[in-house]
């Protein structure tokens, strides 16, 4: 938006308020028309069928996985020999199984979201200026911009980041197949969330988690955000790469190395999803955006008529707030997690257990007591 430069000049002058009220007016229009097309960041019909296929493919892709490779890989894992060549396996070898092939399924989609992810991040990076397009300067670039160099901070850049050139950005076709392929995947997964995994209990909370990331990612795309919408899935996906990955050696009775990832995790959570969702992210789309929706925001709209953008962005900032929360919630799981397996045994002088998902402990009670009735 040819407005969008002067609004950011302008953001720190003092003028008397009825002449900035008189020049707002004059200069940006009260409408602005986010027209969707296949060179901006907006969504387009050829968009909407591509996450389409995605909901569809997505459960599709995992039950073929699941029967080719996952599950014969899961019972290698976990099962022993002697255990696999039994007729029939114990409820509880078979359920292992079972959450093995969930978190394996996972590993797999949030590894493939972050490589994805981080060639659409260099590409949207380079767009906006931030990036130097020589291969030598690039890990120095990304080091610069995700740390602030330069003498600006890490929620300037990303501010210069997302907020540059908004609502025309141009966006390369590997942000919008990253944008396609998680949306399809969150509305997939609301419904074999319902109908396929393992209940835990937390599942009130994984559930709403689902459908509010289905509902940012879809707000964001038709706000032309897509930009920070990347930022905010690489955050994400970085850290349950590390948690599904700790899973899988727990499953595995590989205690030391559970450990040793969960410790990882749960450095990630804190820096990731506690530190700089909240701090930078969050911060930066609360407060940095609204220099740039300055008409006063209140009486800009997106499409005449409609809600003004200062609605779209409190809906939008609502929602992030909302993930803040369930962050705090599942860290407090992560650290009682952590008070079990480690501080509690150095306390009693014995060897550290390997961390155990406190979520499916309500599940293994009710599995002990059923199978304890079949005995008796």
């Amino acid at each position: 938006m040819a407005s969008s430069s002067f609004l950011s000049a302008s953001a720190g002058v003092r003028l008397p308020s009825l002449w900035r009220e008189f020049m707002y007016r004059s200069i940006v229009p009260s409408t602005i028309t986010l027209v969707a097309s296949d060179h901006n960041c907006g969504m387009t019909p050829s968009d909407f069928r591509m996450v389409g296929i995605f909901v569809l493919a997505t459960p599709i892709i995992r039950l073929l996985l699941n029967t080719a490779v996952l599950r014969p890989i899961a019972r290698r894992a976990v099962l022993t020999p002697s255990q696999r060549a039994r007729k029939r396996i114990a409820k509880a070898d078979t359920d292992r199984v079972t959450r093995f092939q969930e978190s394996a399924w996972k590993l797999l989609v949030y590894t493939t979201f972050q490589i994805m992810g981080w060639r659409a991040m260099i590409t949207e990076a380079k767009s906006a200026g931030l990036l130097l397009t020589d291969d030598q300067s690039l890990l120095l670039g990304l080091s610069d911009m995700i740390s602030g160099g330069g003498g600006s901070s890490p929620r300037r850049t990303f501010s210069q980041f997302w907020l540059r050139g908004w609502p025309e950005q141009r966006c390369d076709s590997a942000t919008k197949n990253l944008y396609a392929a998680e949306l399809g995947f969150y509305v997939a997964s609301i419904g074999m969330l319902l109908v396929w995994e393992v209940r835990r209990k937390d599942f009130a909370v994984m559930l709403t988690h689902h459908v509010i990331t289905s509902l940012l990612i879809f707000h964001s795309w038709t706000l032309h955000f897509m930009r920070v919408g990347l930022a905010i899935l690489l955050l994400h996906d970085a850290s349950d790469i590390l948690m599904e990955s700790a899973k899988l050696c727990n499953y595995a009775e590989q205690k030391h190395s559970a450990n040793m990832l969960f410790g990882l995790f749960m450095l990630s959570w804190i820096v990731l999803r506690l530190l700089t969702f909240p701090f930078v992210v969050v911060r930066s789309t609360l407060f940095d955006a609204l220099a740039m929706f300055r008409a006063p925001p209140w009486e800009l709209h997106i499409v005449e008529p409609g809600p003004v953008l200062a609605f779209h962005h409190g809906v939008y900032n609502v929602a992030l707030l909302a993930l803040c929360c369930m962050h705090v919630y599942w860290f407090t799981l992560i650290c009682q997690m952590a008070h079990r397996a480690i501080v509690v045994p150095a306390m009693e002088n014995r060897t550290p257990d390997g961390v155990q998902d406190i979520r499916e402990e309500d599940e293994d009670e009710e599995d002990d007591a059923g199978d304890e009735e079949k005995e008796d």
